[in-house]
């Protein structure tokens, strides 16, 4: 049996449960709103989880998991956060695929610790400096000309950039901290890791935030991408070393052909990708749960 935890409204969640669906799997799907009324009994200790959880007058062996996929939303408060506490700890502690286990996913909290992981890797990364002194952040600007500056944390922020005439703004770092990384030139592409595949969709945008090219006034073309075998490999090795079975990760070639990597997605919203390629990631998440 397959446990869904998450919201039918969240595209992700929809297309995996489709998916699953397609194939006949046992689903066990518990939405957000089933929270309030979930009752179980959960015995946690050394070994595999054992008891009950039922919703929606479905009670279901917690041992019968084999797989787990879950898209939490946003925390929630009184009895329903309990059941997200006793569900989080479940996934944390079954024998069974876990997409993805949710301490795995807590790099993505602080960007730059996620980053020396990424460098760790083998992966170049950009020159980046997390600051609250204006003094450093002229000096970096200088050094490289044009700057990014996005979220310190998983946060979701809109990316932009600074260049000399924006010299002035970086007195504001002093209500930081501000993450800046050295601009990158090259062509986007984000492959999303699914147990050993990869699924690779280039991006081509006169924006710096592609996913908001249409709110500053220009288009992202987005396409299906032949990744080279060994950076495939060096991707999923990334990936597989978070503990992590499934992610987005965004990188840049550059115009020398080099690759440089920003970032891993653990929870990854992938259908505004798998739309525009064809790729199947809904359907190598779901084979990744029921094997």
């Amino acid at each position: 049996m397959i446990l869904v935890w998450g919201s039918r409204t969240d595209t992700p969640v929809a297309r995996v449960l489709e998916a699953l669906e397609l194939r006949g799997a046992d689903i066990y799907y518990i939405a957000e709103s089933a929270l309030t009324t979930l009752r179980y009994d959960i015995v946690f200790g050394a070994s595999s989880p054992s008891g009950w959880i039922e919703s929606g007058g479905r009670r279901i062996a917690v041992d019968d998991f084999r797989g787990i996929y879950l898209r939490p939303g946003e925390p929630v408060a009184g009895f329903a956060r309990s059941a997200a506490m006793v569900l989080l700890a479940l996934a944390s502690s079954l024998r069974s695929v876990v997409v993805n286990r949710p301490a795995a996913g807590r790099s993505n909290a602080s960007k730059p610790y996620q980053l020396g992981l990424i460098a760790q890797a083998g992966f170049q990364v950009p020159d980046t400096l997390v600051t609250t002194d204006p003094a450093a952040a002229r000096s970096f600007l200088r050094e490289h000309g044009r700057l990014v500056y996005k979220s310190l944390s998983g946060i979701r922020s809109i990316v932009a950039t600074l260049d000399a005439s924006d010299e002035a703004r970086l007195d504001n770092v002093r209500t930081g901290p501000v993450q800046l990384q050295a601009y990158v030139p090259g062509l986007d592409v984000r492959v999303h890791i699914v147990g050993e595949h990869w699924f690779a969709c280039s991006v081509e945008s006169a924006a710096a935030d592609y996913r908001y090219a249409g709110a500053a006034g220009t288009t992202a073309e987005l396409s299906a991408f032949e990744l080279p075998e060994h950076v495939g490999r060096q991707l999923v090795a990334l990936v597989h070393g978070m503990n992590l079975l499934v992610a987005g990760v965004d990188l840049r070639r550059t115009p020398d052909g080099s690759w440089v990597c920003f970032e891993v997605n653990p929870s990854p919203g992938f259908t505004w990708y798998e739309e525009a390629t064809g790729h199947q990631i809904a359907e190598a998440i779901a084979n990744l749960l029921v094997s």
